[in-house]
């Protein structure tokens, strides 16, 4: 459950993060795996300024009590946020459906593909504007 403390806190770490599509991800990534709250040791907060940020390795360095699925989504968390060397094969192994979600969705935002755009095609040789769907969409729940 998300306190609104916890709201706050998200917006400010989302706002920490605007103007990187990796960052962004990686940050949606751990909000949405329930990893950024109030007192979380690597959430670093300046009061002053009203914002927020997420320590990457911190939160690498502090998972050692979390779920091994967590352990491995905040691996590529990192990977996307900071660009940690992360084994894809051994980490995936360790996610559930709803965290494997959140990953796809996660390289589809650091792609810029989780909004409909428009791509060049080939058709018929001919270099043609084609719209596409979303590739993936954050869960809305």
């Amino acid at each position: 459950m998300t306190t609104d403390g916890d709201a706050v806190l998200h917006e400010q770490v989302r706002a920490w993060a605007e103007g990187s599509n990796p960052l962004v991800a990686a940050v949606e990534l751990v909000i949405r795996a329930g990893l950024i709250y109030d007192r979380a040791p690597w959430v670093r907060t300046d009061n002053a300024w009203k914002t927020s940020a997420l320590d990457f390795d911190v939160l690498l360095t502090e998972s050692g009590t979390l779920s091994n699925g967590q352990q491995s989504l905040i691996r590529i968390a990192a990977s996307l946020g900071q660009g940690t060397p992360v084994d894809l094969r051994e980490t995936t192994t360790n996610l559930d459906l709803t965290y494997t979600q959140l990953v796809m969705t996660a390289i589809a935002h650091t792609a810029g593909l989780t909004e409909p755009g428009t791509t060049i095609q080939h058709i018929n040789g001919i270099p043609t504007i084609a719209p596409y769907e979303p590739l993936a969409a954050w869960p809305t729940t």
